[in-house]
């Protein structure tokens, strides 16, 4: 089977040649961290010689040089262009036919209400007349009762009808109004896909040909979004990996294969030029220049050919392949992903990650104990950066981020307040409160941090507490007790590593001196 032949761009005359429109569906997109490639498949009868194939209704903003043309069938592409239709008339466009019709109706109504309008307008006056002339006659009592009647049921009559007018009109026109809107959101719609690709082709026979065409188009994207569910400390982390995506590029996207890429084809693809770089006296920064503009080093206008253009794309569930440069996510279900600013999420895997459980405190801070789950090895799973709800026994708990770019193999999940460990921290008074010392004063501290297990297992407890780090010379903090605990003196933190058993209670003292000039006041911050 002969390929199809690789050419640049040329322009060409599209009236000498037969032209074809072709009826064509997207049936791939694959969402970067920006943008998208779309994948459109389509079929057509070729006559001998030369033809031109008409891709419609493409996005205008789609990248000309990442078009992507391929297929079967005995053939020669002659030449590929990309041409946005401004100038076409939308008006006419069959999806706004419905739009048109409704509003024709409800102008025509509109213009029946004026005239009752009218008309009403005209029996009030008629009304107010004979009102007058009504008192310069000669009328017995019954003709004038009788003729006063009359005209109240009329006004009457004429408010009712009046009244029922002004509340239709009032309707009608809300519904005008939200058809204009509606119409003029189609028509943004349709002029963002008023692009067309022309294919210029040329067979030996008439044959029967089937195309896909690849493209990419700004305004979609996706990011990694996860659910962390803790019901029980014996059982691991239940994390759901989602993708929130969202995409604007003016095509709904119906009953798609969707695959998800990790890669970013609006990047450069060349490794930048490094300038020298120079430092003034200032201390001011320069560069030796700016590098000049890249442009995406993507493969431009590649053609294929198969025997057979047949392709599945039902894998068992969501896989994850790994490719020479970026990672994707292969969706098992279509997909319908309609042009909107909303993002839809879509379900990728569940995974179950071994954690070991333990509570942090530091009642210095906060009188409660937090539960946190410690995942060892978490980089083994090809996670992503990405935003982490966090729940506890099916409760809301909170939000974290999984950063992947940190060099540790442990995350580290907090997963909410738990109001079963009782904590407190109380100073302790002495009669050596507060010293003195030739010129100097010295505060002397004793902090108490108690600790009560109400719950009905056991817990692994890391508790923390502090001494204050003197910034000043003049300032001596000398610590003389830590409680037994890990004491590291650059930070003045103190930590406590121990299980608590059920109904045990716990209680250390740390306990430390200031000595400062007693003329000057101290703050601690």
């Amino acid at each position: 089977m002969k390929a199809f032949l690789s050419l640049a761009f040329s322009s060409f005359c599209l009236f000498a040649f037969s032209q074809i429109t072709l009826e064509s569906r997207i049936e791939t997109a694959t969402v970067f961290q920006q943008g998208a490639q779309l994948t459109r498949t389509a079929s057509a009868s070729l006559p001998k010689g030369e033809s031109v194939l008409i891709f419609s209704s493409l996005p205008r903003e789609l990248d000309p040089n990442s078009i992507i043309l391929g297929g079967n069938g005995r053939l020669d592409v002659l030449s590929i262009r990309h041409q946005a239709n401004p100038s076409k008339n939308l008006e006419d466009h069959p999806s706004l036919e419905g739009v048109h019709n409704k509003l024709e109706s409800l102008r025509l109504r509109l213009e029946a209400i004026a005239s009752e309008e009218h008309g009403l307008v005209l029996e009030r006056e008629v009304l107010e007349e004979n009102k007058k002339l009504g008192g310069t006659g000669s009328f017995t009592l019954n003709e004038l009762k009788a003729t006063a009647d009359f005209a109240r049921q009329r006004r009457e009559r004429n408010a009712r009808e009046w009244y029922a007018l002004q509340n239709e009109k009032k309707e009608l026109q809300e519904k005008q109004a939200h058809l204009l809107k509606e119409k003029q959101e189609l028509l943004q719609k349709l002029k963002r896909t008023s692009g067309e690709v022309y294919v210029k082709v040329v067979t030996e026979n008439a044959i029967n040909a089937r195309f896909r065409l690849s493209y990419i188009v700004p305004n979609a994207h996706w990011r990694s979004v996860y659910d962390a569910k803790v019901n029980d400390l014996s059982q691991p982390v239940k994390l759901t990996h989602k993708a929130n995506i969202t995409q604007n590029t003016g095509e709904d996207w119906k009953n798609v294969n969707l695959v998800l890429a990790t890669g970013n084809p609006s990047a450069s693809a060349q490794v930048p030029y490094m300038a020298t770089w120079y430092v003034n006296l200032h201390n001011v920064s320069l560069t030796g220049g700016n590098p000049p503009t890249l442009r995406n080093a993507n493969t431009i206008r590649q053609f294929e050919a198969a025997a057979d253009d047949a392709e599945s794309f039902n894998p068992p569930q969501t896989t994850i392949n790994q490719n020479l440069t970026q990672q994707e996510y292969t969706i098992e279900r279509k997909q319908t992903l309609l042009s909107s600013n909303t993002p839809v999420t879509v379900a990728l895997r569940a995974l179950e990650l071994p954690a070991r459980y333990e509570y942090h405190a530091k009642p210095r801070l906060d009188k409660d104990a937090f539960l946190v789950a410690k995942v060892h090895g978490w980089n083994k799973y090809d996670l992503l950066d990405g935003d982490i709800s966090l729940f506890n026994n099916n409760t809301y708990v909170g939000k974290a981020y999984l950063n992947t770019q940190l060099p540790q193999d442990t995350l580290q999940l907090s997963l909410g307040r738990d109001k079963g460990l009782v904590i407190s921290r109380e100073r302790v008074y002495t009669k050596q409160e507060k010293t003195f010392f030739g010129s100097n004063r010295i505060d002397h501290y004793v902090w108490r941090i108690e600790l009560r297990n109400n719950k009905k297992q056991a817990v692994d407890i890391v508790l923390r507490d502090q001494v204050p780090v003197s910034q000043n010379d003049e300032i001596k903090v000398s610590v003389k007790s830590v409680g037994g605990g890990e004491y590291d003196e650059p930070s003045g933190i103190i930590k406590w590593r121990f299980p608590l058993a059920p109904a045990q209670q716990k209680a250390y003292e740390v306990s430390y001196e200031v000595k400062y000039p007693k003329e000057v006041r101290v703050m601690y911050y």
